[in-house]
């Protein structure tokens, strides 16, 4: 009887042991390992064997966190800015998107913007399903603009036929915002914001023949105004930097 069951004993032990060293097998021939999660990234550098992040925040709807000290601009496209027609709803519909998943991040030419921001495609990672190009994704559906920014191209032609489909179908934005046709192009511009707080005197060149003016909080249209980089245009602390760089300050200001 003893007999029995030290045999009985020694065939589970020996099950149990072959089971362990079968799973161990499988998990070093990779079949079985889980997809690889990335640390969160606390500083402003991306580590060259790293492409998919966890979004920890969305900002709006073409910017999120990845960590508290990197944002990640989405490259190509622009979305509505706070205050505009259409931002609640593309921001919720990026987060709803993204918050808490995973995303690959493409780099094209140029790494950063201005504000320290990573401009990137971002690809959301869906297992068992297509993945999803964030930024053809949000300009398809109209809740951003195709904003192509030299040099920068490697989905030009995608986003540019992704805008003309959403606006032939007026979606989005395309039906619930009405885009006076000499306003349109002002709400393709790109404003990152200013990077001090106390620098919120807009610097801005009229592409309607009005020169170089600037605007303080309180003149009419402050709010509408965009101070786009790419133009030249930028924030000012003080309306002596501003008057010190050509600006003059805009009549429909107090």
């Amino acid at each position: 009887m003893i007999k029995l069951i030290c045999m009985t004993y020694t065939k589970k032990r020996n099950i149990i042991v072959t089971a362990m060293i079968f799973l161990a097998g499988i998990l070093a021939g990779g079949r079985l390992i889980a997809p690889k999660i990335l640390p969160q990234v606390s500083d402003g550098s991306a580590p060259n064997d790293a492409e998919v992040y966890t979004v920890t925040s969305v900002i709006d709807g073409d910017t999120f966190h990845i960590s508290e000290a990197i944002r990640v601009r989405l490259m190509g496209i622009n979305s509505p800015d706070k205050g505009e027609c259409y931002y609640q709803q593309a921001k919720q519909a990026l987060q709803e998107l993204i918050e808490g998943k995973q995303v690959k991040l493409e780099k094209d030419i140029t790494d950063k913007d201005d504000y320290g921001r990573w401009l990137r495609y971002a690809i959301l990672q869906r297992p068992g399903e297509d993945n999803i190009l964030l930024n053809d994704y949000l300009v398809r559906n109209g809740y951003a603009f195709d904003t192509p920014i030299p040099p920068d191209k490697h989905y030009r032609e995608l986003l540019a036929s992704a805008e003309e489909q959403a606006k032939r179908n007026k979606l989005g934005l395309w039906l619930a915002c009405d885009f006076p046709e000499d306003n349109e192009a002002a709400a393709r511009e790109v404003d990152a914001g200013p990077t001090d707080a106390q620098c919120i005197i807009k610097g801005n060149i009229s592409e309607k023949g009005f020169g170089k003016t600037y605007l303080i909080p309180g003149c009419d249209n402050y709010l509408n105004v965009k101070v786009d980089v790419r133009k030249g245009e930028q924030y000012f602390c003080t309306e002596e930097e501003a008057l010190d760089a050509g600006f003059r300050k805009a009549t429909n200001c107090p």
